[in-house]
């Protein structure tokens, strides 16, 4: 019955909308289309749960864009993993933003999270007190329309998973813009939590007032104890060059040159992307013959990382990597990876780094030196196994927050 008298609310909602459509009132109207759009995208997930009782206490609520498709939404559903299995129970509120113009629907990886034992669909405007708000990526909260007038917590965190200012010195936002509306929808002052060391000096460089950063990073974390299986060897009779990633810009070199010399076209080495190549595409003027390409989502990552020796991860020179839920991916797998210099303060002797006119030169040592190759494949897994569940529980437990 009550999800039949928000369906027809909806429907009263749109019709008033619809004869209001004047130039004066567009701004409001924009806005208020856009927090429909977000119910009606609450309300499709709660009727795959239907019949459940509303709930009116949780240990943790995560706030954020559900129909992102990449890291972000990954990295929540990983962390609602670990809270299912800890016994923790768990909102999941959608907040409909700027960020993504996916018009409605909730991402694979959060439709996968959905039933777990604790979790719940609640809509931002339902009554709720709960232990810890989790705002996910601080872009969502500054610029969605959803109000949370009942939704009540004495503890808010702002996950700050994309550098506030990136290598060409662009503010992606403004730290103090968004605490600001953080404290406007929720009435508590925010501790932001960066991802990695490169948020961290990011959020810095905007020398805001009064920003309260946790003392720990938020790393990514796995939402299950990491099993890994040791490499033995390489996959083939030559290298295995892949990547994964989003079909993005951004995750590209932005010259020729750099991606034919970190993907090279040569029958010395294999190159695997899962991703597509639509931006390589448009820069080289053609896809490379002896890459193999497939589209974003059409592999499970962990079976396409099986297949490749070395991870090479090389991206636009203005872009800055948050943390990388991919790169974690290829470490947990075995992947020899190698990353930009930059990457180093985050991931340490798990990868290698190089500059793209380098990458060659580094995976041709690497192949010649087998033992060398299972070495530093092990460092990788260790610092995947090093990020499974109990890191996120530590977190949340000097949150107050505890099974």
């Amino acid at each position: 019955m009550a999800l039949m008298n928000r369906t027809t609310d909806l429907r009263r909602t749109l019709g008033r909308l619809r004869r209001r459509v004047t130039g004066a009132e567009r701004e409001a109207l924009h806005t208020q289309v856009a927090e429909l759009s977000g119910e009606v995208s609450t309300l499709a997930a709660q009727l795959q749960r239907a019949g459940e009782d509303p709930v009116r206490r949780v240990d943790v609520a995560i706030v954020s864009d559900f129909r992102l498709r990449g890291g972000t939404t990954a990295s929540i559903a990983e962390e609602v993993r670990a809270q299912s299995a800890a016994g923790l129970t768990t909102a999941l509120i959608h907040a409909q933003s700027a960020v993504t113009t996916t018009v409605t629907g909730f991402s694979r990886h959060i439709q996968s999270v959905m039933g777990l034992p604790g979790v719940h669909i609640v809509s931002p405007r339902a009554e709720l007190d709960v232990g810890v708000v989790v705002i996910r990526h601080p872009t969502v909260i500054g610029t969605s329309a959803a109000k949370f007038g009942k939704i009540s917590t004495d503890r808010m965190v702002i996950v700050a998973n994309h550098p506030a200012i990136d290598a060409d010195e662009t503010w992606h936002y403004s730290v103090r813009g968004v605490g600001d509306k953080a404290f406007e929808k929720f009435g508590v002052q925010a501790e932001w939590a960066p991802i990695s060391p490169v948020v961290r000096a990011s959020i810095l460089a905007q020398k805001a007032p009064d920003v309260n950063l946790t003392d720990q990073d938020w790393a990514n974390i796995f939402g299950h104890e990491v099993v890994t299986t040791p490499r033995t060897g390489f996959v083939t009779e030559r290298p295995v060059i892949g990547r994964h990633s989003r079909p993005d810009k951004e995750k590209w070199p932005a010259t020729a040159r750099d991606i034919r010399a970190a993907y090279p076209e040569s029958t010395h080495y294999q190159v695997e992307v899962l991703g597509g190549a639509a931006v390589p595409e448009e820069i080289l003027g053609e896809v490379p013959g002896t890459w193999h390409v497939q589209p974003f989502g059409s592999e499970a990552p962990d079976e396409f990382l099986q297949r490749i020796d070395f991870w090479v991860y090389m991206h636009h020179p203005g872009w800055k990597e948050a943390f990388g839920r991919a790169i974690m991916e290829a470490l947990a797998a075995g992947c020899l990876v190698v990353l930009p210099h930059y990457l180093e303060e985050i991931f340490g002797a798990a990868a290698v780094y190089a500059e793209p006119g380098e990458v060659t030169g580094l995976i041709d040592q690497y192949w010649m030196d087998r033992d060398a190759f299972l070495e530093q494949s092990r460092r990788g897994q260790q610092f995947a196994v090093d990020h499974g569940p109990g890191r996120h529980l530590e977190r949340l437990r000097s949150l107050g927050v505890t099974p």
